[in-house]
């Protein structure tokens, strides 16, 4: 599937929704006109594997010879147990801190030294969090040869963050993709398709600009 066939997947299952009338405040205080919650996938059998078809086969396509799939807790742990299980191999989780209690791990299963991991991921927005995880696993000995994404918005933070960090992410769609279906499906006028591309160029400003604060 290309990015277009699984941003409308994502559509209608409503794990991606567009408002450029009434758009969406994240927790971080930017505003902005798409909402994304793809934790909706794992009720959904059929879109489900479907974008599991599309992880393996970037892994695949990419020639990545993984050892290790690993995803961020909370929201990716299902994609790359998934994964994992579809590849028939091991699978780790990196918490977002140390566990406060038992053992006090942060990585949750086995990472043999050396091994090549990829990780798994629901949503890209600026990267910090995935690249948090990657830099656990570096430090655990292991060797992060990519991340595999169901949706990333294309932000410029991001960008600069992947290529300072020096790792390589594929993802299955994005915003643009989102917004070309919308415009097909006639669900998305020319006007707000070119306010809605406002937003990834200048997300912390584009709020105001449009007046929403």
């Amino acid at each position: 599937m290309n990015k277009k066939s699984i941003a409308e997947l994502l559509l209608n299952i409503r794990a991606v929704t567009i408002n450029v009338e009434a758009p969406y405040h994240y927790r971080s205080g930017i505003i902005s006109p798409i909402y994304c919650d793809n934790r909706l996938i794992i009720s959904f059998p059929e879109e489900r594997a479907a974008i599991v078809d599309g992880m393996v086969g970037i892994i695949n396509d990419q020639d990545l010879k993984p050892d290790v799939i690993a995803g961020t807790a909370t929201a990716a742990i299902p994609f790359a147990s998934w994964v994992a299980e579809r590849l028939n191999l091991p699978m780790i989780y990196v918490r977002s801190g140390q566990k406060g209690y038992g053992k006090e791990r942060q990585i949750e299963g086995v990472l043999p030294e050396g091994a090549r991991v990829i990780f798994t991921e629901d949503l890209i927005t600026t990267g910090g969090g995935v690249l948090s995880a990657v830099s656990d696993v570096r430090q655990g000995g292991g060797e992060v040869v990519g991340v595999a994404a169901v949706f990333e918005y294309g932000l410029p933070a991001s960008e600069e963050a992947f290529g300072k960090e020096s790792v390589a992410r594929w993802c299955l769609s994005d915003f643009t993709a989102i917004l070309d279906v919308m415009s097909d499906r006639g669900d998305l006028t020319d006007e707000e398709k070119v306010i809605a591309l406002g937003w990834k160029s200048d997300p912390k400003g584009w709020g105001e600009k449009m007046g929403f604060e």
